[in-house]
């Protein structure tokens, strides 16, 4: 709606916003709402203290099922940042049914002020079409007919002025739309890391001429899901990575299951249907439950003892010539990055290296190097609950596995960052195993679901501790004995009663030690 009277702008306060959630009038503000010819303002109060992306996130989730399309994002005075936003009076009005308060899990709420009408589209003009279109035209490859969107609203050139994730169903249309008018034909079109849960935006696209469709790493939760593209002519799938592909116990049932929406299918996340022999699409891979419980059991083990303050114990773990690196992804526009220094400093990145021959300081070696190392970095939390595990190879003498998930930073800002880690295990006699190369990414995209209240699950579980053998029992048994001043036959005495939980020794000793209940001759 577009009026004639002058745009005056008007703050919306809580007791406004409470009123609007209850319907009660408030004509003068749902008629400015309703404007296409106003920008409004969305200021949150401390916003600056939080990554911009994260932000925009929790505001858009608050305004759900309503569009919402964030525009100039920026600072806003001291630490306070805003963006504006137009044609969106329905979002407006869910933002205000939550009193204009985003609760944020393990962190402080954001605050929010709306000024309704902050300035006509005559005196404030932004041209977000021209954005758009340069980024399709430079994504676009006419020799292979092909457009990619991987990840399309973190494109720099669109980021800087625009927050437009194709997992809104508005946005992912406008974007088709102007695909149709700006490029020529394709028949490859690339989707992957966008977040979407919908493909409704498909259905009335009138892209007949796509083939080939790459979906992977999506939130698509059911193959139903592929309903809007049942009438296009896709000849090959990915859907790897969304969490459809864990509905499925067999590759069967998961290969009849995408021909009913996409009934011309040649190959489905890259593999031949003509194979009879398609491996099953897991989330979690695993060659057998044996590799499987090894795998679980080293993982709860090694971050258990990784997220304690003294990373001592894991010394033991690495064998005598083991490799340890650390890769560090950050974008330059995400907040707290002096938190990140650490991180930087041991970043091995070698495509980011402006000094290429210097990373070769940065791979250590052996368990001393390697626990210097891990103990620069800042405390942190893994979020056990989140992992997903790959095992890459197996032979009985090497495993190379794979695991990501989430990790929350123990810094000031608290932040959750997603990571990737690659160990390669030797097998030892005695049933042991050690760490001989050990890769580990730290990436500031989240591209899972984050827990609220991950670390009261790891709380609640109760995880079987069981060191990999003798050798390794007298290794903590030294660690305890040289943190708290025992004899070996008290350090291991207390190890035995706690099932060998390093943490949970220290913890019983501490208070046996506080009352005074340890005879003189526990002590060395």
């Amino acid at each position: 709606m577009q009026s004639n009277l002058p745009l005056i702008p008007l703050q919306l306060d809580v007791s406004t916003a409470i009123k609007l959630a209850k319907n009660e009038g408030m004509f003068k503000e749902r008629t400015l709402m309703a404007r296409n010819d106003a920008w409004h303002r969305i200021k949150i109060l401390h916003g600056a203290k939080y990554d911009k992306e994260y932000v925009l996130k929790a505001i858009l989730t608050a305004a759900e099922p309503a569009d919402l399309i964030p525009v100039r994002y920026q600072s806003a005075g001291g630490d306070d940042t805003s963006f504006i936003a137009r044609n969106c009076g329905p979002a407006l009005e869910k933002l205000c049914k939550t009193n204009l308060i985003i609760k944020i899990p393990n962190n402080d709420p954001l605050i929010l002020v709306i000024t309704l009408a902050f300035a006509s589209i005559q005196d404030l003009k932004v041209s977000i079409q021209p954005l758009l279109l340069a980024s399709l035209t430079k994504r676009y490859d006419p020799t292979t007919k092909s457009l990619d969107l991987n990840n399309f609203h973190r494109q720099e050139e669109i980021s800087k002025h625009v927050f437009c994730p194709l997992s809104q169903t508005r946005t992912f249309s406008h974007v088709l739309k102007l695909t149709k008018t700006a490029l020529a034909s394709f028949e490859h079109l690339n989707l992957q890391n966008n977040e979407l849960v919908s493909l409704t935006a498909l259905e009335n696209s009138n892209l007949t001429e796509i083939r080939t469709l790459d979906l992977r790493n999506n939130n698509l939760m059911g193959m139903e899901t592929l309903t809007p593209i049942r009438s296009l002519m896709i000849i090959e799938l990915w859907l790897d990575g969304n969490p459809l592909c864990e509905n499925y116990s067999s590759s069967r049932q998961y290969i009849e299951s995408a021909l009913k929406y996409c009934p011309h299918l040649v190959k489905l996340d890259g593999v031949s249907l003509d194979n009879e022999n398609i491996p099953p699409i897991n989330d979690n891979y695993f060659p057998d439950d044996k590799v499987k419980k090894l795998v679980k059991q080293f993982a709860n083990h090694f971050f258990i003892l990784h997220d304690q303050k003294d990373r001592l114990s894991l010394r033991v773990i690495y064998d005598k010539n083991a490799i340890y690196s650390l890769s560090f992804d950050v974008k330059p526009d995400t907040k707290n990055r002096k938190n990140f220094g650490p991180y930087m400093m041991e970043n091995r990145n070698i495509l980011n290296q402006s000094d290429f021959l210097n990373s070769d300081s940065l791979l250590y070696r052996g368990p001393n190097e390697i626990i210097t190392a891990i103990k620069k970095l800042p405390n942190c939390i893994h979020d056990r609950t989140s992992f997903h595990y790959d095992v890459l190879y197996n032979n009985n003498k090497l495993i190379a596995l794979e695991i990501r998930g989430v990790v929350k930073i123990l810094t000031p800002a608290l932040q959750v960052l997603s990571f990737n880690r690659t160990f390669i295990l030797a097998s030892y006699p005695e049933n042991e195993y050690k760490i001989i190369n050990d890769h580990y990414h730290i990436n500031s995209i989240i591209t899972g679901i984050v827990s609220s209240n991950f670390e009261k699950q790891l709380e609640d579980i109760d995880y079987d501790f069981v060191c990999f053998s003798p050798r390794e029992k007298k290794q903590l048994a030294m660690t305890l004995g040289k943190i708290t001043r025992l004899n070996d036959k008290w350090s291991w005495q207390f190890l035995e009663d706690v099932n060998w939980d390093l943490k949970k020794a220290i913890l019983n000793f501490v208070n046996a030690y506080s009352t005074s209940v340890l005879p003189n001759d526990a002590f060395r």
